[in-house]
């Protein structure tokens, strides 16, 4: 890499009285200052400053440098001993340090596309190398590192696109962080008696159990198809909740946006939560609202709009992130690890755009949601027991499936750049799946995932004593399990195993003379 930084250091006041002085702390500053923290044999990587001049109270900076001590972060360090310079001795001082013109050379297979990020003024691509030409940078840009986001943006892109021909690379950081393959098996069952052909989510519709609603990926779940649901959630809650000691709570289902970004979902999936806006206090626009309604007969959706804040919630995308709010900045002690808490209290809801369909792939849908927070052997232990018993829950449930490397972590999508340094798993998610018939590929029932420090890191959340704190999670999916299980079982009770059939008790679908 090449970094060429044009810069400019506004001092309070002239200084041709203290040149010699900047010369000598220039001089100082290409000799050792920059060299501070570069390893001996990366010395040619150093900051430089290779042309410089002084124009009244304003200096002028031409910097050249490697990717080890990178141009930018050399200006910054030169503002300290250089306000201590000039300070006592002329008293003045460092009022702003400005970046007029950057351009960074880094090497890629592939012009990258940055067209829309920050910052980014433009982009070149020839004989194997990007050169990113960045707008005007105040100090402040260069403090919270937008320029080496931007870096870790495009060579992770580089990288993912070098690897494109292998059509599974397409996640290099999840193929990074898995030991072991994404996508190798690694348990399943044997096979089971199926009793059911066709698509149950048209026998369901055919049979009264569901009906479609309006908003896309909504259904209305009847009462049979209610009372099924409620006999697995009960196996699951005691034999695998209860069984494991997770205590219930309920947590809020409307998450402010500032804790979706501690969790790293909108860096990694904002296109895939449903946002919230609450409306403003504005009866008066409300009223030209309700006006336009009652007139035109259709909703207008544009004077909505204008009576909407701009969104701060999104609804909960992944159900656990009450969790990790719960304990953000909070200290724990080792000896009262592990917690393990579960919610079951709501939805999770997830845009899926065009994926939605049918009663496995919906847009709300029903989990036990279980999170735990311990030492790394805990966590790890935890997650191992909740598929284990998942697993076995599927064999008595008489249930054909099989259990795979996940290889879409979630919360390792908002990793994809990295900024710190985060301890991983050597398996972050195991995806345990319930065979449909016919179908190349069995519905995702459970996910069971160790997050290492990812959480704890992105909210604080500290050991008493230092040590090292992980989180894990396992949704079990309850609407999909139920697609598994009428996709091989059907929907006549008799064919159903004893542990669910003697759970089920007889309910009556309201009688509609259009409907079914």
């Amino acid at each position: 890499m090449k970094f060429t930084l044009k810069g400019e250091v506004l001092l309070s006041k002239d200084a041709d009285e203290a040149l010699e002085d900047i010369t000598k702390f220039i001089q100082q500053a290409n000799n050792d200052l920059f060299l501070k923290g570069v390893a001996p044999d990366q010395k040619d990587d150093a900051s430089q400053i290779v042309e410089w001049n002084l124009e009244g109270n304003t200096l002028h900076l031409n910097i050249l440098s490697g990717r080890r001590g990178r141009a930018h972060d050399a200006l910054l360090r030169m503002k300290k001993p250089l306000t201590q310079l000039l300070g006592p001795k002329y008293h003045i001082g460092v009022r702003k340090i400005t970046v007029q013109n950057y351009q960074i050379e880094i090497p890629s297979m592939e012009m990258v596309d940055v067209s829309e990020m920050p910052y980014v003024d433009d982009a070149t691509f020839n004989e194997g190398k990007m050169v990113i030409q960045f707008q005007q940078l105040e100090e402040g840009d260069l403090r919270n590192h937008v320029v080496d986001r931007v870096i870790k943006h495009v060579l992770a892109e580089a990288e993912r696109m070098d690897s494109a021909e292998d059509e599974d690379a397409d996640d290099i950081l999840t193929r990074q962080v898995t030991k072991i393959e994404p996508g190798t098996i690694t348990g399943r069952s044997q096979k089971f008696p199926v009793f059911f052909e066709g698509d149950p989510t048209e026998e369901a519709v055919k049979q009264g159990w569901v009906k479609k609603f309006p908003g896309k990926g909504q259904w209305f779940y009847g009462p049979k198809f209610i009372a099924l649901q409620r006999a697995i959630e009960d196996i699951f809650m005691e034999v695998l909740v209860e069984k494991l000691e997770f205590f219930e709570c309920m947590w809020p289902k409307l998450i402010p946006i500032p804790v979706m970004n501690k969790m790293r979902y909108l860096e990694g999936l904002p296109e895939g939560m449903y946002y919230c806006s609450a409306p403003r206090r504005d009866p008066e626009l409300f009223k030209k609202f309700k006006n336009e309604l009652l007139i035109k007969k259709e909703v207008p959706i544009d004077r909505l709009k204008d009576g909407l804040k701009d969104p701060s919630y999104v609804l909960a995308p992944a159900q656990c992130e009450p969790f990790y709010e719960f304990f953000s900045h909070e200290v724990l002690d080792e000896k009262d690890l592990p917690i393990r808490l579960f919610d079951k209290s709501g939805w999770t809801y997830r845009w899926e755009a065009g994926g939605a369909k049918g009663l496995d792939r919906v847009h709300e849908f029903q989990r036990i949601e279980l999170v735990w927070l311990g030492t790394p052997d805990q966590v790890e232990k935890i997650r191992d027991a909740t598929l284990e018993i998942s697993q076995e829950l599927a064999n008595k449930m008489e249930l054909e499936w099989y259990t795979e490397i996940g290889d879409d972590p979630f919360y390792l999508e908002g990793r994809k750049v990295e900024e710190r340094g985060i301890e991983f798993p050597d398996v972050p998610k195991y995806e345990m799946r319930v065979v449909v018939p016919g179908a190349d590929k069995g519905v995702a029932a459970v996910s069971a995932n160790v997050h290492g420090t990812h959480f704890t890191e992105g909210f604080s959340i500290k050991e008493t004593h230092n040590h090292t704190l992980w989180t894990g999670c396992t949704g079990i999916g309850i609407t999909r399990w139920l697609f598994g299980f009428l996709a091989q079982k059907g929907f006549d009770k008799e064919n159903w195993p004893e542990v669910v059939r003697e759970r089920v008790g007889t309910v009556r679908t309201p009688k509609v003379l259009t409907w079914p």
